[in-house]
């Protein structure tokens, strides 16, 4: 009895320890730092597509219906969302939307170009958007092998959840009759199979597959709107735990925004630890943060040269994009900062 109930304490410890040695080492990251981007719409749209309503997305069979309103729904609060900070649409109400076409007895799905302009006409909007969902979900147990250091395996029972979303969305010109555009977008999840990333972004739902659904359709929304409206992008960049103190020291300033306090820290900690490509990544992503895009892809430079982590990698691209693209209104400010990133990677790499 006595040697069951150590086993089970001393082996679990035991794979914990193996699995920290594999690693490295345990090390406590920081927190998520979000840095957030206005992107201009992907389609150019003409300003004279002001007023524009959403209809309830149809569905490809009775079941996934209410997947239909959900994505129509979320539409709306998307768009809403980003036109209170952009002012780029004004949506039509949903209810008023639902009153006319019960009052004309149109079917509360549109499915086609034809019924989207005839209930635009009579909504007086210069833009319909309408579109269909699919849906796509299962739930399986599964029993799986898990190894055990010094133990052999251990057998448990999983659940595997998997969902498939696609909507089709149409924006549809009530003046023209055009198709202003036509996009199909489609998110998956998979507990077993999608990348590790992926699984941490839905741990939040419990497994509950209707929510993971929901949120796939979510982002489904997001990714269209983004094609017609201003929209806003949000990053999030874990903090790397450093080789020294002081970098978590750093990493308690940078959680409260106190980027340039964080940033005197790091520098310290690489007086202390030339080496420590944890600590020049998180001056890069300081400098991010606070929008100083070419010193943040220097020290992204910096922190690859020492250790090419694919975190490392996207971050530099990223800045690169951004510091190429922002202030696109203004041409000689766009060629300004592209100078200066040119000047900036060429300065590192010894040119």
């Amino acid at each position: 009895m006595f040697t069951t109930k150590l086993t089970r304490i001393v082996f679990p410890f035991l794979a914990v320890v193996f699995a920290c040695a594999l690693l490295g080492g345990c090390k406590d990251k920081g927190k998520d730092i979000t840095i957030r981007y206005d992107r201009p719409p992907q389609y150019e749209i003409s300003q004279k597509v002001r007023k524009v309503a959403i209809v309830q997305f149809g569905a490809k069979s009775g079941t996934e219906e209410r997947w239909g309103e959900v994505a129509s729904d979320c539409l709306a609060g998307v768009m809403d969302e980003y036109d209170k900070k952009y002012h780029r649409y004004k949506l039509i109400d949903r209810k008023r939307v639902r009153a006319i076409m019960e009052e004309r007895d149109f079917q509360m799905s549109v499915v086609d170009t034809d019924q989207a302009v005839e209930f635009g006409k009579i909504a007086q909007v210069d833009a319909m958007i309408y579109g269909t969902v699919y849906v796509d979900q299962s739930e399986k147990d599964e029993i799986i092998h898990i190894p055990v250091p010094y133990a052999g395996t251990m057998r448990k029972t999983v659940t595997h959840r998997m969902s498939t979303a696609a909507v089709t969305f149409a924006m549809v010109d009530v003046q023209t009759t055009k198709t202003i555009c036509s996009v199909t977008v489609t998110r998956k999840y998979d507990s077993k199979n999608s990348p590790k990333e992926e699984k941490e972004k839905y741990k939040e739902f419990k497994n509950n597959l209707s929510a993971i659904t929901q949120h796939l359709i979510d982002e489904c929304v997001r990714e269209f709107v983004g094609k017609i409206s201003p929209h806003e992008v949000v990053v999030s960049l874990q903090l790397e735990a450093g080789k020294s103190k002081l970098v978590k020291n750093g990493n308690n300033f940078a959680d409260e925004g106190e980027y340039k306090d964080a940033i005197e820290v790091y520098q310290s900690a690489l007086r202390e630890t030339p080496d420590d490509d944890g600590a020049m990544f998180n001056i890069g992503v300081c400098y991010e943060a606070m929008g100083q895009l070419t010193q943040a892809e220097q020290w992204y430079n910096k922190a690859i040269r020492l250790n090419p982590d694919s975190e490392y990698i996207r971050a530099r691209k990223r800045v690169r994009v951004e510091a190429e693209g922002e202030d696109e209104t203004d041409e000689q400010s766009v060629e300004e900062n592209r100078r200066k990133a040119r000047e900036a990677r060429r300065k590192e790499n010894g040119e």
